[in-house]
């Protein structure tokens, strides 16, 4: 049998009450549906976590070099979704290691002119890690947003 592709994360906030998960970024019944849904619903959601997400973080950073990213990811062991772009990686090194993030070019993405306004100190290369956190919230509160938005209007 052939395993079945999930966003799961291994964080799943469902279970504490909220309807859509801060992890993975599906609603609590495509959750409980996923394994015998089928795949072309799987398919929908995955595309909605990925182009939501997409949207969100451009605001924020700009990819500077794909490959120095996944390389980051991978020395760092970071999970990550290989399938999704790159700019969806961006949260899962957030989500690990936004507080620890001294130089954001490093990582191979900068910070827009968008994201750069929401710290006035913040120089080109010391990124404060607290930016960093106060991003990934940012991008999280949005993605949750949509998403809740997205399947209130399905419904």
């Amino acid at each position: 049998m052939a395993r079945i592709e999930s966003p799961c994360i291994g964080i799943c906030s469902t279970t504490l009450g909220d309807d859509v998960c801060r992890g993975c970024k599906r609603h609590s019944d495509e959750i409980l549906s996923w394994g015998h849904a089928e795949a072309d619903m799987r398919e929908s959601v995955m595309q909605r976590i990925e182009s939501l997400t997409i949207a969100a973080v451009t605001e924020y950073f700009e990819l500077l070099d794909k490959n120095q990213l996944q390389q980051q990811l991978t020395q760092r062991r970071i999970r990550y979704t290989k399938r999704f772009a790159p700019q969806c990686w961006v949260v899962d090194l957030l989500r690990v290691g936004a507080g620890r993030i001294q130089d954001i070019e490093a990582y191979g993405i900068t910070l827009t002119d968008q994201a750069r306004r929401l710290s006035p100190d913040t120089g080109r290369h010391n990124t404060s890690s607290r930016l960093l956190e106060i991003i990934y919230q940012r991008i999280n509160q949005t993605i949750l947003e949509e998403t809740d938005r997205l399947i209130c209007e399905k419904s």
